[in-house]
């Protein structure tokens, strides 16, 4: 085992920066593999990592055809861990890749000690109302939840290797896409999350919302009522077992609950603030602050920061 060479994989460029980050704070080399425009390997050079390219991805080929390419480049490098991200298109890349390599997969990781020829590594369970850690041998699949290591200047650009490994397409072929209708958010990049519940009461609250986190730099999340019930915004940026988990620095819960369901999804935030008209609300009794208030008064306060 190389345990100076940390490998990472992702499905877009700027993810790696985090999994650069991640690799350099355990010690090790952060070494990309990628497939796709050459610009999407230059960028990954900027995050201070060595590339391994693979070349263009061809018409046809779908996210998975990577894997026995990639498959092929940890064999011969041999790595302390391989990094990516907790995200549905790397998931598969990454269960692909433990079946073929016969390593575990570990998901939702919020933390990582190296630990001899191996880690110790720290993962949500039971639907997040639980932190199991264990310990996985070299060579492990690790994907991580987003905010997991803080962004860090980077003063070194990485080099590009060019893989002489093709991608090729499977025997499933990509036959066409179509831009996705629905709004994307990168909620775990977000230093700042005003999260809205039922208790946001309307639409028009909701617009008032964006606009206050437009303002202080942040992003506006909410709880899976307000997404799949009520559709007052995308289900990218739900947060909770089923959605997205992020670790701002801070999170502002409107009309927030707080049910077990969705504080998973940040409950690792550093600094929490809860509004609810409701004392009693669940978020009530796991935050910093807690302000009784409804949640018109509150985004008219908010408004005037």
């Amino acid at each position: 085992m190389n345990m100076a060479q940390i490998l990472m994989f992702a499905d877009v460029p700027s993810a790696y920066e985090e999994l650069a980050c991640a690799a350099r704070a355990l010690g090790g080399e952060p070494v990309a593999l990628y497939a796709g425009p050459r610009a999407g390997a230059e960028e990954i050079t900027g995050y201070g990592a060595k590339v391994l390219y693979f070349g263009e991805i061809p018409a046809g080929a779908m996210a998975e055809d990577v894997v026995p390419a990639y498959e092929t480049a940890i064999k011969r490098e041999q790595p302390a861990l391989v990094l990516s991200r907790a995200g549905k298109r790397d998931a598969l890349v990454a269960g692909r890749l433990a079946v073929r390599l016969g390593v575990p997969v570990v998901n939702d990781v919020s933390g990582v000690t190296m630990a001899g020829d191996g880690a110790e590594v720290s993962h949500m369970v039971y639907g997040g109302a639980a932190i199991r850690t264990e310990r996985v041998g070299a060579g492990a699949i690790l994907l991580l939840a987003a905010g997991s290591f803080p962004a860090e200047e980077v003063t070194a650009v990485g080099d590009i290797v060019d893989e002489a490994i093709a991608i090729e397409p499977g025997a499933v072929k990509l036959v066409s896409t179509e831009e996705r209708q629905e709004e994307t958010v990168d909620l775990g990049a977000a230093k700042c999350v005003i999260c809205v519940g039922r208790g946001i009461g309307s639409a028009e609250n909701v617009q008032k919302a964006l606009e206050i986190a437009h303002k202080l730099g942040g992003e506006v999340a909410c709880t899976r009522p307000i997404a799949e019930g009520e559709g007052w915004l995308a289900r990218s940026r739900y947060l909770g077992v089923s959605g997205a988990t992020v670790k701002p620095q801070i999170y502002i819960g409107v009309g927030v609950s707080g049910q077990v369901q969705h504080t998973v999804g940040m409950n690792e935030a550093a600094y929490v603030v809860a509004i609810n008209k409701d004392k009693n609300a669940p978020l009530m009794k796991h935050c910093d602050m807690g302000i009784v208030m409804d949640a018109d008064t509150a985004l008219d306060v908010l408004g005037r920061l």
